[in-house]
């Protein structure tokens, strides 16, 4: 829930520019200002994620992220939208902050994290499918109302979470932590592969309208990869290290350069269709065996919290960045910025992967694989 609005950022875009009139740059810059509150809250997150409350930070989060939903549904004004999307941007980073603690928690991160981004992808798949509905009736404020609703859902499912993680009575003043230059590296990474898919993803619907994709067929394709994009999910988790964290990354980055690569130019339905939903899996494998590379360094439970901050501003710099490259409709800056950080962040993760394999086997209890080494 906590990243939603992030993942739904294609269909906020296009109804903020149709409906009330928006630049591509000023839709762009709500977008970032989203993902940088989301960064303000992660990072400030590592400070108390391990002392508070987790159900008790769960409602309060909750109940602001649905209060500055239903308000931005009541803005047109570009400066008053502005400062509501980072207020939200905050509020869903400290739900983030708190699922993302507990998954790192488990035995198995990859499997948890995969898990994970199945149940997301299923809300997304409701979202995308209703949000065209959902704005041509009502425009903006149907689609934070609907924002509003998942934050409700989000205070119900608190009842039944932990309070605490195994890692609760870890605190800063324990010394420095152990592998802090990987768990850096991975932390730049991280920011650089946010920027590859929220740079595209702000403007895939843009894209679509400017290949002579339908804005009603654009709608159905962003669904239904929100459904290649489960099965992505659910495959990490059947998988969990089973084949290490090197062959999925790697098969990530061939995954999303053929995707991007297949919108450079002359393209149809059946390839947007396809080009979005590989994007999708391969982003949502990509997240979960990254947050499980990070959370094996991270003894002290701390720094993956600091991982969601990374994201957050990653998702931030890249709709602004890509919207700066857009040239009179044309769109081909955004998909080589998406390509280059995919690359560059792919890298950086596959030598974080043989540097770490060390560290695997003593924390699994069992050889490191082949694919790790």
């Amino acid at each position: 829930v906590g990243p939603a609005a992030i993942v739904l950022m294609p269909m906020i875009v296009g109804g903020l520019i149709d409906g009330y009139g928006y630049s591509e740059q000023q839709a762009g810059n709500i977008a970032a200002l989203e993902g940088l509150g989301l960064v303000a809250s992660s990072a400030l997150a590592a400070g108390w994620i391990r002392r508070v409350s987790w159900v008790r930070a769960l409602w309060l989060a909750a109940g602001a992220y649905a209060a500055i939903n239903l308000a931005s549904g009541q803005v047109t004004a570009y400066a008053p939208l502005l400062a509501l999307r980072f207020a939200a941007g905050f509020a869903g980073g400290n739900l983030f902050a708190v699922a993302v603690a507990a998954l790192g928690d488990g035995r198995e991160p990859d499997r948890a994290f995969g898990v994970a981004q199945a149940v997301q992808g299923v809300l997304m798949l409701g979202a995308f499918a209703a949000a065209p509905a959902l704005l041509a009736a009502a425009g903006p404020p149907a689609l934070y109302g609907l924002l509003a609703g998942f934050a409700v859902l989000a205070a119900a499912v608190a009842l039944r979470f932990p309070d605490r993680g195994r890692h609760a009575a870890v605190v800063a003043g324990d010394g420095p932590a152990p592998h802090r230059g990987l768990i850096a590296l991975g932390l730049v990474a991280s920011v650089v592969f946010f920027v590859n898919v929220f740079g595209f993803w702000a403007f895939v619907e843009r894209i679509g309208q400017a290949g002579g994709v339908a804005p009603a067929t654009i709608g159905i394709a962003l669904g239904a990869s929100q459904v290649v994009a489960i099965g992505g999910a659910l495959a990490a988790a059947a998988a969990g290290n089973r084949f290490g964290r090197y062959l999925p990354l790697l098969a990530v980055a061939v995954g999303q350069v053929v995707a991007l690569g297949s919108l450079s130019g002359d393209f149809g339905v059946a390839t947007y269709f396809a080009a979005t939903g590989i994007f999708q899996a391969c982003f949502i494998v990509g997240v979960a065996y990254q947050m499980g590379a990070i959370a094996t360094l991270d003894v002290r439970g701390r720094y993956l919290v600091v991982m969601t901050a990374a994201q957050g501003l990653g998702s931030a710099i890249g709709p602004a960045v890509a919207a700066g490259l857009i040239r009179d409709g044309d769109y081909t800056g955004v998909l080589w910025l998406a390509l280059a950080a995919c690359v560059a962040s792919t890298l950086a993760f596959l030598l974080i992967v043989r540097r770490s394999a060390a560290v695997d086997a003593p924390r699994a209890g069992q050889v490191v694989s082949a694919a790790d080494r």
